[in-house]
């Protein structure tokens, strides 16, 4: 039986997740804020910790709290995945769940972009120097969870948006779109963000596997 371990079990996603998984036959263990870390050999590492606030414009939040987002988003997922690093098996996998949109610039959310923007950076960083595990970035998109309770009272245009229309990310949807990506060799899905949008699941994904800066940080050059 193939164990995942999800990191910010609390969190709706990882809540939506887990039954599917559980489903599909995996063994599923959880990690919250809180509890001591444990180590038992693993074969999926889901990465679901993720903090919003604070929102509002930079240069008004507390620097202790703009930090402690960066240290929610990338620094204690990146600590975690270090300590169970030496108990993945053979072909491991890890599944870092990116931000909706984090590389639009929004409003008030600077703390939350970039900490998120960091983690796919560190996404494919880690792929390259673990050549026996793939690291990838999911992109669920808008999910109306509570972790937007955070953003309440700040105007966000999408969030709004998704919200009046009903349009959320639906968890089976997420679901489909990792077990697609844990089916993909390193050589195509290592340091990626694949977001549920993309078409991976169409036939045009294959015109993008050549490309090895798709869907990856890079600057444009003209």
């Amino acid at each position: 039986m193939k164990t995942a371990i999800i990191l910010g079990s609390n969190s709706d996603i990882a809540q939506g997740l887990r039954p599917l998984l559980d489903a599909d036959g995996w063994r599923v263990d959880g990690w919250r804020r809180g509890e001591q870390i444990w180590t038992p050999q693993w074969d999926l590492i889901i990465v679901a910790l993720g903090r919003v606030a604070p929102v509002g414009w930079w240069h008004e939040q507390d620097g202790d709290d703009w930090e402690s987002t960066m240290e929610s988003n990338l620094f204690l997922p990146i600590r975690l995945l270090r300590a169970l690093w030496p108990y993945r098996k053979p072909d491991a996998a890890v599944c870092w769940l990116a931000g909706s949109n984090p590389n639009m610039i929004m409003d008030g959310y600077s703390a939350y972009n970039v900490s998120k923007m960091a983690a796919l950076k560190a996404v494919e960083q880690l792929d390259h120097e673990s050549p026996n595990c793939k690291i990838f970035a999911l992109g669920p998109g808008i999910v109306l969870t509570k972790i937007h309770e955070q953003s309440k009272g700040w105007f966000n245009p999408k969030l709004r948006a998704a919200r009046e229309a009903g349009r959320s990310t639906q968890i089976a949807r997420i679901y489909e779109c990792l077990k697609w990506c844990l089916e993909q060799p390193k050589e195509v899905i290592g340091g990626r963000n694949i977001c549920v949008s993309d078409p991976w699941d169409g036939p045009r994904w294959m015109e993008f596997v050549e490309d090895a800066d798709l869907y990856k940080l890079r600057r444009v050059e003209q």
